[in-house]
């Protein structure tokens, strides 16, 4: 297999990814992605060292979803 798809495939099955696509799913349930988004990306842009979990669930947090 080639070495992306395989990287991809561990990515994409880590308890993290899953993690992340809860997060997401909670802010679209809340009609509020595009505003938990834009936050966790400031948030990183902010915080360069966190990750993009940590970043989303402070998201999650601010926006009460």
């Amino acid at each position: 297999m080639n070495k992306i798809k395989e990287q991809f495939i561990e990515k994409a099955s880590s308890n993290e990814m899953l993690d992340i696509v809860e997060c997401l799913n909670r802010a679209e349930q809340s009609n509020l992605l595009i505003e938990v988004v834009y936050t966790a990306l400031k948030e990183m842009a902010s915080h360069p060292k966190s990750s993009p979990l940590l970043c989303l669930q402070i998201a999650i947090e601010d926006w009460d979803c």
